[in-house]
């Protein structure tokens, strides 16, 4: 498999959380920065790119707020980067020209008819605006709750057990290395709230242990420290956290050597894929703890699943107002002139070997 497919970031309780600013700030790296507004194409021009080299080792990062459409797409082997640097994840140059340099899409602007439809660009921006503010406050709600959740978890978990149980794992999968290899972590968002619900990008070509925690501690446990042995083993891991939380939580691991996959399957995000082992959690944790907690713990799953039902419609609305700004957007743009830079950009990746 030549590409992985995740999302370049995802909504949080303080808005949209990214690390992908670790990418752009590797200076082994060149790393065009697309600036425009709606409709002007640089989705479209990133697919373009992607598409113009298929037998290329790439990273291909795709928009939480509208998952058809791409943010960014990384070409490994030839450490060129292309990302959309507007909001709400905003990048700019640290070493202009040397390391990044900025892509202006809008220079092909027609400014006059933008001007022409003022009015209804800043009422479609101000209700997008409104709805994203809407859901921030539903995720920090549903935070809450999962935090609520996830204490209990942590009051209730053996963790002698699970430790012994990280450990035999890590023993059984991770082979001996000869090559002192230097390991260390890395960050890729596999999952992300979405106006589609709450998606999850999984590498098939992988092997996939699911984790199977209701009460999200366990599973997040298990990955920290299990990639805390990965990496002093001299592996490269690749973390996935879950944004919805106040503090970030480890969601899911990679382990590319070894074509390792950790998934966790929670009450967010509803996950039910074959895997060759599933690991249910509940064995963990003290049963007795749990009772105590049983009607507490079913406010908390309801409760949970409606404010993120209700973040998802939030996202749907402003996706569609989004949509509108694209159409006022649209019938401004010299696409003949995007095209020329495209075949620029695709010329000048090819250069690099």
């Amino acid at each position: 498999m030549n590409c992985l497919t995740c999302f370049l970031g995802g909504s949080s309780p303080t808005g949209f959380r990214s690390h992908f600013g670790n990418m752009i700030a590797d200076t082994d790296f060149h790393t065009y920065i697309i600036k425009g507004g709606p409709g002007t194409g640089k989705s479209s021009l990133m697919k373009r790119l992607a598409d113009a080299f298929p037998d290329d080792r790439k990273e291909i990062y795709h928009c939480s707020s509208d998952p058809d459409s791409l943010d960014a797409v990384v070409f490994t082997d030839r450490k060129v980067i292309f990302v959309d640097g507007t909001p709400p994840h905003v990048f700019e140059p640290e070493y202009p020209g040397a390391v990044q340099q900025i892509i202006d899409l809008g220079a092909y602007w027609d400014i006059g008819r933008l001007k022409n439809s003022k009015n209804e660009i800043i009422s479609a921006n101000s209700a997008y605006l409104q709805h994203h503010a809407r859901c921030r406050r539903c995720i920090t709600a549903l935070s809450a709750v999962i935090g609520d959740t996830c204490q209990i978890g942590i009051s209730a978990l053996n963790k002698e057990k699970l430790d012994g149980f990280i450990y035999r794992t890590a023993k059984k999968l991770l082979p001996k290395r000869t090559d002192n290899a230097a390991g260390k972590i890395e960050f890729r968002q596999l999952s992300a709230l979405t106006p589609q619900g709450y998606l999850t990008n999984i590498p098939y070509d992988y092997t996939i242990y699911l984790l199977n925690d209701n009460l999200y501690a366990g599973a997040e446990l298990f990955l920290r420290k299990f990639s805390d042995i990965a990496v002093s083993k001299g592996f490269r891991v690749s973390i996935s956290v879950c944004t919805l939380y106040g503090n970030e939580s480890f969601e899911h691991m990679l382990i590319p050597e070894i074509k390792t996959a950790f998934i966790t399957a929670d009450p967010i995000n509803d996950i039910t894929i074959a895997a060759k082992q599933p690991v249910n959690f509940k064995r963990f944790y003290d049963k007795s703890v749990i009772s105590g907690k049983k009607m507490r713990l079913k406010f908390n799953a309801s409760a949970a699943k409606d404010l993120r039902d209700e973040a998802v419609i939030s996202l749907k609305n402003a996706k569609t107002d989004h949509d509108s700004l694209e159409r006022l957007y649209i019938p401004a743009v010299d696409f003949d002139g995007v095209n020329r830079l495209c075949y620029d950009l695709i010329s000048r990746i090819k250069s690099l070997g």
